[in-house]
């Protein structure tokens, strides 16, 4: 297949060429395990047979000793009891319960609910996913995280242009969702042909354009006939066109349908949106120019790319993502901040963390591109007191987060958002800059989960359950499906949330 083809092309590719990410330079590693065995002639030196490996010592007998010092040597961890267990179990429950009890203190319970819900039905719709359809999955979740276009939607106005600061970072946010929504797809239906046979039948994806006319034709004419707002169930019918979506790439038999499901759900998102708003016949050409131009630049950019070059496209779509969550924060809290009833602890705390997971994802994304294009070094940054720059980085977020959620002062609010923005974007810099780019793709899936939250404090935030539904759906697979890369290529999902992902593996259990 394609697929085959294109690995064996960049392996091929990975022996001399890209050895040292030097251009013209072409060096051959004998030491490389995997290379030596290959070569037979290296200017007309044979080559083969290869040396055998290494031979390792033979192990010493071993003395009897007392079971703790056998432990610390062999290196196994004694079995858990079954109390170990359950007490381990009900630790993580408390923990759970402690998150609930703290949510529910500022957020209504409805979106709370819709926020538990999408939670899990996240965690089971990739939990089976098959390893071939790791990189599909991660490219429709990044492009369905592009429904942070409905809250960039929400802060649009002014006319034709914007006038505001608040409809500008509206504006912005609408712009560049729509770059990632339609290159997002598109990057995602070139993965998918990739397993694609000639005697494969014919499709025909167009032809579900039929039930979402029909159903944003009979949500118009409910409007204009006094029928009634159907924008809650065109909403929840969004939302289940996006779990559909993602639980479709989790099978290679419904990974087709679930790129048009997801294409549904932002479609019909944006429409019930805009049925919602009502906005003026000059607001909606602002709006028609930002969706039209940003699809067009995102089409543009994913009809370009290559099967080499599909995942750092969604690496660099998955920035945008970030950028349009923090602007969407900034401009709501630019739209509220004279209004200080309707920005109470709860939206104060879901603007700070939309601005600051944005922040992270954006620069996160970038650096992720860097390394899958060749643009920056594969091996990983080594910074002296690395593990003390994030904390310090993270400590100083925390403390940000709390004069903002204290003090009312709009020019401190301001100085705290701008704070975060800077503190994030560097934490998301260096994080990923120190994971060796061959762990790339695991940490994508990380800052796919974090875009996800991102999204759902602007459902928080915006009380709006088609965010929280899409934001807690995104969040919690992209978090099972990082644990369940990590589990394949053996490596510790703490480093990864950490940024220190590319600094070791896990030991072997005994």
């Amino acid at each position: 297949s394609d697929l085959y083809a294109n690995n064996i092309t960049k392996f091929l590719l990975s022996i001399g060429p890209f050895t040292t990410k030097v251009k013209d330079e072409f060096v051959i590693d004998e030491k490389d395990e995997a290379v030596r065995p290959m070569l037979i002639l290296d200017n007309g030196n044979l080559k083969w047979p290869p040396p055998p490996p290494p031979q390792q010592p033979a192990p010493k007998p071993s003395v009897p000793t007392d079971s703790k010092t056998d432990i610390e040597k062999v290196g196994k961890v004694p079995k858990l009891t079954p109390w170990d267990e359950y007490m381990r179990s009900s630790l993580y429950a408390t923990a759970g319960a402690g998150v609930f009890l703290g949510l529910g203190s500022g957020i209504a319970p409805p979106i709370l609910s819709t926020f538990a819900l999408s939670t899990i039905v996240g965690y089971y719709s990739v939990f089976n996913v098959v390893p071939a359809l790791h990189s599909p999955l991660m490219a429709v979740t990044n492009a369905i995280s592009g429904m942070t276009a409905v809250g960039g939607l929400t802060l649009v106005g002014g006319g034709i242009f914007p006038h505001s600061t608040a409809e500008t970072f509206g504006a912005i946010a609408t712009g560049l969702s729509a770059i990632n929504v339609v290159g997002g797809f598109l990057v995602t239906k070139k993965m998918l042909d990739l397993f694609k046979r000639p005697d494969d039948p014919d499709e025909h994806p167009e032809l579900y354009a039929i039930p979402v006319v029909a159903t944003i034709g009979g949500y118009g004419l409910a409007g204009i006939t006094g029928y009634g707002d159907l924008s809650p169930v065109v909403s929840l019918l969004s939302g289940i066109c996006c779990i559909g979506g993602i639980a479709g790439l989790s099978s290679q038999s419904t990974a087709r349908l679930g790129n048009v499901l997801g294409q549904t759900g932002i479609t019909l998102g944006l429409a019930a949106t805009m049925g919602h708003l009502q906005p003026t016949p000059t607001e909606t050409l602002q709006i028609a120019g930002l969706l039209g131009s940003g699809g067009a630049i995102g089409y543009g950019i994913a009809s370009r790319v290559g099967p080499q070059e599909l995942p750092q496209t969604v690496a660099a779509f998955h920035s945008l993502v970030g950028i349009a969550a923090a602007a969407t924060a900034i401009g709501e809290y630019a739209h509220l901040v004279h209004d200080a009833k309707a920005l109470d602890l709860s939206t104060a705390v879901s603007l700070y963390l939309a601005t600051w997971i944005g922040g992270i994802t954006a620069t996160g994304s970038v650096v992720a591109f860097g390394k899958l294009n060749g643009m920056i070094g594969s091996a990983p940054l080594a910074l002296p007191m690395r593990d003390q720059l994030n904390i310090g980085m993270g400590v100083a977020s925390l403390g940000a987060m709390a004069l903002f959620c204290t003090n009312p002062s709009p020019a401190t609010g301001f100085a705290a958002l701008t704070a975060a923005t800077g503190l994030s974007g560097a934490l998301g810099l260096h994080m990923t800059a120190s994971i060796g780019g061959a762990d790339v793709p695991v940490v994508i899936t990380v800052l796919n989960s974090y875009s996800g939250w991102a999204l759902c404090a602007e459902g928080f935030m915006l009380d709006s359950p088609l965010l929280t539904i899409v934001g807690a759906l995104i969040g919690s697979s992209g978090a099972i499906l990082t644990h369940i890369m990590c589990e394949a290529m053996n490596r510790d999902i703490g480093n990864v949330l950490l940024g220190g992902y590319g600094s070791g593996a896990k030991r072997p259990s005994a």
